[in-house]
């Protein structure tokens, strides 16, 4: 991959996509959602809003988390390939993925579909695909609303919700990670549900029957077509990562790399520290490929994809690092020490390796 230095204006924002207005934005709107807290002081929440999920705290040690996301404009690259029995793996992904983080088990998801039309054998499709993410996620579909809104959407919006059960005891925050501890990175499967808006305009092309010819062009490299190559469904790192817990291997923390990219680890609750991502763990071909082609910064690259990170988990020590490796590689889920933590000012990510920085969810280049 050529390292890009650029000052230019996000290529992100330029496809669409504005990481500034949405904080902007969700500012605004936590003004009057923060308050609501305490309309429910029976059931106080654990975590503060911006951490991957929530949990209530229902009394006698029992808590109730829940969360909610979905798949952005990956429904987009299966509308071009007219292929959607993947699509719904990604929904359950990025929801269960987000519940484990706060030490939660999975138990059942909802999912909503915006749409301007239906057709029995798409959404018979989308339906495979949840059952699939539902069975690797170990959860329930419960339910679901379908919504015809042609005024609103153009094409079909997939989003899930879900609920988990965890102990009060046993919620996790990150408030115990500490300078020494270690970062293990489980691999991605590949893009997975984020930055798909630039990697389409970067791959694909500006107009969607250009994105459609081209999403059916074969690419050695990846050994499919370039459309296949971003279908890939995210990975879902329930299994291992309740085997970890229930193994009792104690992990300090737990941080779902979607979109932000390692900046995602700056959501723990620890102060303080810094986290260190060295060794740079193996970036898969696609990432390299986006790059080169569209010549974007390492720091939008690092700001916006997962980078062949999809998970990492801290640990105390080389003890702790052997039982976790142990169990992703009897779920086949490639595992590396990608870093450790240290003593800081704040909190922040730095990735000696190509000179960046990240506080909060931005990355920027160092001298």
């Amino acid at each position: 991959m050529k390292h890009h230095e650029s000052n230019d204006p996000s290529q992100y924002a330029e496809s669409g996509v504005s990481s500034r207005g949405a904080e902007a934005s969700l500012s605004s709107l936590l003004d009057h959602v923060l308050p609501t807290r305490a309309f429910s002081p029976r059931y106080p929440l654990a975590a503060d809003i911006g951490y991957f999920a929530n949990v209530i705290d229902l009394g006698n040690g029992e808590g109730i988390a829940f969360g909610t996301d979905g798949v952005g404009t990956k429904i987009i690259v299966a509308e071009l390939l007219g292929k959607y029995d993947t699509i719904g793996i990604d929904c359950v992904a990025m929801n269960v993925n987000d519940l484990i983080c706060v030490g939660a088990r999975p138990v059942s998801m909802v999912d909503y579909i915006g749409c301007s039309f239906t057709d029995e054998t798409i959404f018979g499709q989308i339906g495979q695909g949840l059952a699939e993410g539902a069975r690797q996620g170990e959860v329930s579909i419960s339910g679901g609303e379908i919504s015809q809104v042609r005024e609103i959407i153009n094409g079909i919006d997939l989003i899930g919700a879900c609920i988990g059960h965890v102990r009060t005891d046993r919620i996790n925050t990150g408030l115990h990670v500490r300078p020494g501890n270690l970062i293990v990175g489980l691999a991605s499967s590949g893009v997975h549900s984020n930055g798909l808006t630039l990697a389409r305009k970067i791959l694909l092309g500006e107009r969607r029957d250009e994105q459609a010819a081209r999403a059916h062009e074969f690419e050695d490299k990846f050994g499919r077509t370039l459309g296949e190559e971003l279908l890939e469904p995210t990975r879902i790192y329930v299994k291992p990562v309740m085997e970890m817990l229930e193994a009792g291997i104690d992990l300090k923390a737990m941080v779902h790399i979607t979109s932000g990219g390692f900046c995602n680890l700056n959501r723990v609750a620890a102060d303080n520290i810094r986290f260190v991502i060295d060794p740079l763990p193996p970036i898969p071909a696609i990432f390299n490929h986006i790059q080169d082609l569209g010549e974007v910064s390492d720091a939008e690259m690092f700001e916006v994809f997962n980078m062949g990170t999809g998970f990492c988990l801290i640990v105390d020590g080389t003890a702790e690092v052997e039982a976790v490796s142990a169990i992703a590689k009897k779920h086949d889920v490639p595992c590396h020490v990608i870093g450790s933590v240290a003593a800081a000012h704040g909190k922040e990510v730095v990735i000696p390796d190509r000179k960046l920085v990240g506080r909060g969810q931005k990355f920027t280049a160092s001298s």
